[in-house]
């Protein structure tokens, strides 16, 4: 019979030690504890609602950090978050192309707890507090008694209710059932929709076991499924193991598969580099064909410099022809865009819609971080917009 001793169980202790801590999500680990401290990710995990907490995906250690864009997360004594900082080396940034998320406004986050509320602020690049989002100075986080966050409010530097980009003054949230219901209002106290192009109103949102957003069903303003004009009434969001956003699925309010929203597709693929860039984004109709979007791309793909700042933004029609083509350009420092270039498939500038028929634009900042914005021809010469002739 076998028999126990102190180094059998000394052993097993530690294999128990060992099981515990790789059973932990990476992502799930508990913030520092001690005061001041830091972590930093090349990017922020996507966020439909601000009723979910910032989270930041593909660490990187501080050495990394000072060669690439990333987020640094800072932590108070008592392992919350209190400053989110997007920047290069120490210099704090701007998005500079790359999207990581509908809810991130500005290039620094500082935030402050306090009994039953939780306060959001908001700083430029030159570390300077300002209105985001519209004019939201402030936004204000209401928590039940168990530390929940039930609302969320804005207001302007005079403490004023202020409506965000989106015309929503305050956010409402309920649990019931292991789910959050959300209702957003404007100052006239009229339910808004998620987004503006996003025609959702109450929302039931469902997270998984890792507490990221996987099911939005619209529950329209009678508090029931309901489809919007385009026939979608669920919004399935999915991740893959390193906290990307891959996909998205739209299905009626009955989980019929249905080519709906804005995107006007049933699945919307986005493709990730090693290091969490989105390079691909294409969509597909309801029987698992390619399709092209509403706005007319069929295609789009990026490239970006090994510092993480976006090279190139590319768009391809459903012939495969290129119907747009940017190429981005940096200072010094890489921390704010110096060009917008716009390129044909012979890699030559090209007048662009979408700088007004220029083919390229400058950005010389000033000292207190504005820009001037000068466009130019293909030939580098100063573009002049031709005037629009007005009608007798």
């Amino acid at each position: 019979m076998f028999s126990w001793n102190k180094k059998h169980v000394l052993f097993l202790s530690a294999i128990m030690v060992l099981v515990h801590i790789l059973s932990v999500p990476l992502m799930a680990q508990a913030a520092p504890k001690s005061a001041s401290s830091q972590k930093y990710f090349r990017h922020i995990m996507f966020r439909e609602s601000p009723y979910a907490p910032y989270r930041g995906i593909h660490s990187i250690s501080e050495k990394a950090s000072q060669n690439n864009a990333h987020y640094q997360f800072s932590y108070d004594e008592k392992g919350r978050i209190s400053e989110i900082r997007y920047q290069m080396n120490s210099q704090l940034i701007n998005g500079n192309e790359v999207w990581d998320s509908f809810i991130w406004f500005s290039p620094k986050v500082a935030i402050s707890y306090h009994k039953d509320k939780e306060i959001h602020t908001y700083y430029d690049a030159q570390n300077k507090q300002i209105s985001a989002h519209g004019k939201v100075y402030r936004a204000v986080y209401a928590l039940d008694n168990k530390g929940k966050r039930v609302g969320l409010s804005f207001f302007d530097e005079h403490a004023k209710p202020v409506e965000s980009a989106w015309h929503i003054h305050r956010y409402e949230w309920r649990h019931e059932n292991g789910k959050v219901y959300e209702k957003r209002f404007n100052l006239n106290n009229e339910q808004q929709p998620l987004r503006p192009e996003f025609t959702f109103y109450e929302v039931e949102l469902t997270y998984d076991h890792d507490n990221k957003l996987s099911f939005v069903k619209n529950l329209g303003l009678a508090g029931k499924p309901t489809n919007n004009d385009s026939g979608a009434g669920i919004d399935r969001i999915i991740y893959d193991q390193h906290g990307n956003f891959t996909r998205w699925q739209v299905y009626d309010k009955d989980g019929n598969p249905v080519e709906g929203n804005r995107p006007m597709v049933h699945m919307g693929e986005h493709l990730y580099d090693e290091f969490g860039n989105k390079v691909g984004l294409r969509g597909y109709d309801k029987f698992g064909q390619r399709k092209a979007f509403s706005w007319g791309a069929f295609e789009h793909k990026s490239t970006y410099y090994p510092n993480g700042n976006q090279k190139s933004h590319k768009i391809f029609d459903e012939n495969a022809r290129l119907s747009r083509y940017l190429v981005i350009e940096y200072n010094q420092t890489n921390s704010h865009i110096l060009w917008l270039k716009s390129l044909d498939e012979n890699e030559q500038l090209s007048p662009s819609p979408m700088l007004g028929g220029a083919a390229a634009l400058k950005f010389d900042y000033q000292a207190d971080g504005g820009a001037k914005r000068t466009l130019f021809n293909r030939d580098l010469t100063k573009y002049t917009p031709k005037k629009t002739e007005s009608a007798e």
